[in-house]
């Protein structure tokens, strides 16, 4: 299927699903069957999110069902107490709480009075959260909030730009050992830097570059795991940072196409169908809500930034990838050794981390032995992989 098919459809069956399902994102809805979260307006966090975006794209204007519904439930949200306490507590969830009051504001919706008391717990240094000892992406989402909702950030918050230097992404990490809670805050930081792809000023060119090799690495192993939930934050930031040679993005939406309910949810990895047709009623209803909503909403909003940004080039197509399994992966090396001309040399990197993440030293010693075949042996990844390798194998000594 062509990738603005896939991507086009993705993005219609999300954006009804979660209007047909916008009474669950009420905590108090959400807490008759689902654990309560730390946060309880959490999930209509991030569909405000998701509404701002459709507003800045032309795409939903807010007073459309979808878009109203969500901020009428924001509103009644942040009026009750337990909203207001948890302001007033300035704990780890501050931000969270300063986010929502901005974004209510940023589609029309103010509220004056508890904006006025979050500046005031900001500006005392309640909660010290923007200390220099507190973890780095909460301080990048911090900013991000603050800027993007027009709040006077504290003067020991350093701007976004210095907060990036010392980030994850700017660190260069070796792809073949990133776990998935950093994966996950590398996606992060790129959607506050760029702004969800409204921006790239702190990106020159060369950093642009590696930025994209990582993505077209990270989104291949992904699709091979089939980790929707990363496919479509991978795809995210592929459409934020423009597109890379050979990064698999039409492979990505097609596999969320495939992989998508015919009510256009779009399932996350704990989304069990046996369980589900266990249960009826609101109980199967709950249970669908909380193991989709979180990928679907990952999806639509992927789905409006590459709107926004475009497409990837005609002709730029993705490895040919086995999946994860290693039987898999051995026939994928031993027809890559025994004739090069059929592979791309684009295909090592992501097989390369899946073995190593797997730790899996018989199946890396193939990849490698391809690697070399096709004449990469020296690239940085191949050549970390084969160090690894080569610890991996040696006899203890003494």
């Amino acid at each position: 299927m062509a990738e603005s098919a896939a991507a086009a459809g993705v993005l219609s069956g999300a954006l009804g699903w979660l209007g047909a399902h916008l009474e669950w994102f009420a905590a108090a809805r959400w807490e008759e069957f689902l654990p309560r979260r730390p946060f309880p307006p959490g999930p209509l966090l991030e569909l405000l999110g998701l509404v701002r975006l459709l507003d800045r794209s032309g795409r939903l204007s807010a007073d459309a069902p979808l878009s109203s519904g969500a901020l009428d439930l924001a509103e009644r949200a942040v009026a009750g107490a337990d909203f207001v306490r948890g302001l007033r507590r300035a704990d780890e969830l501050f931000p969270y709480h300063l986010n929502l009051l901005a974004l209510l504001e940023l589609l029309g919706r103010p509220q004056p009075a508890l904006r006025a008391l979050g500046e005031g717990l900001l500006a005392s240094g309640a909660g010290g959260h923007a200390q220099p000892y507190k973890p780095l992406l909460g301080r990048i989402e911090l900013r991000y909030f603050l800027d993007r909702g027009g709040f006077r950030a504290p003067a020991v918050l350093p701007d976004v730009a210095t907060l990036y230097r010392a980030s994850l992404p700017a660190l260069r990490p070796d792809v073949l050992h990133l776990t998935g809670s950093e994966i996950y805050a590398w996606t992060h930081v790129l959607f506050y830097v760029t702004d969800f792809g409204a921006r790239r000023p702190l990106l020159d060119p060369a950093e642009l570059a590696r930025l994209r090799e990582t993505v077209r690495v990270l989104l291949a192993v992904h699709l091979a795991r089939g980790s929707l939930d990363l496919v479509a934050e991978l795809l995210l930031c592929a459409a934020a940072l423009g597109y890379g040679p050979d990064t698999p993005v039409r492979d990505g939406w097609s596999a969320l196409f495939r992989a998508r309910r015919p009510d256009g949810a779009v399932p996350s990895p704990v989304h069990r169908p046996g369980v589900l047709a266990g249960l009826t009623g609101d109980k199967a209803t709950a249970y669908l809500f909380g193991t989709c909503y979180h990928t679907t909403l990952a999806t639509a909003l992927a789905a409006v930034v590459r709107a926004e940004q475009g497409a990837a080039p005609e002709g730029v197509a993705g490895p040919r990838l086995p999946c994860a399994a290693p039987a898999d992966i051995l026939r994928w090396a031993a027809a890559t050794t025994a004739a090069p001309g059929a592979a791309r040399a684009c295909e090592v990197a992501p097989l390369l981390v899946l073995c190593v993440q797997a730790r899996d030293l018989r199946v890396l010693a193939e990849v490698l032995r391809a690697a070399e075949a096709l004449g990469c042996g020296e690239d940085p990844v191949v050549r970390s992989a084969a160090a690894y390798l080569a610890a991996g194998t040696s006899r203890p000594s003494g």
